[in-house]
């Protein structure tokens, strides 16, 4: 394996934790679904088939979930191959195995 790829590799590798701090990312964390989503990415990388298979969700409901998780940067799109059909699989993984919470609430 070349230098190139191993840092490629490297790089779509989750980080062993990361802190939030932003509320609004918090609720997307604990929301049912989204949460689901999230734990399963954090075990491995997963297409949107995948993801149906293991939660029985329909897949426009899990895209729109992997929109809001990936708006708040909580996973990723780590690779992207051409299935047999010629179709691209985006295969989505959670940016870290372990999600830490920093919050302060203000009435201000």
């Amino acid at each position: 394996m070349s230098q190139k790829d191993k840092r490629k590799e490297e790089k779509h590798q989750p980080r062993e934790e990361i802190t939030l701090s932003d509320p609004c990312t918090v609720a997307i964390i604990f929301h049912e679904k989204k949460g689901l989503i999230l734990r399963l990415l954090i075990e491995k990388e997963m297409t949107i088939i995948e993801l149906k298979h293991a939660t029985g969700m329909n897949p426009g409901t899990i895209k729109r979930h992997l929109d809001d998780l990936l708006k708040c940067d909580l996973i990723r799109i780590s690779k992207e191959k051409l299935s047999e059909y010629s179709i691209v699989m985006k295969y989505y993984r959670a940016v870290a195995k372990k999600f830490n919470f920093d919050i302060t609430w203000s009435g201000k």
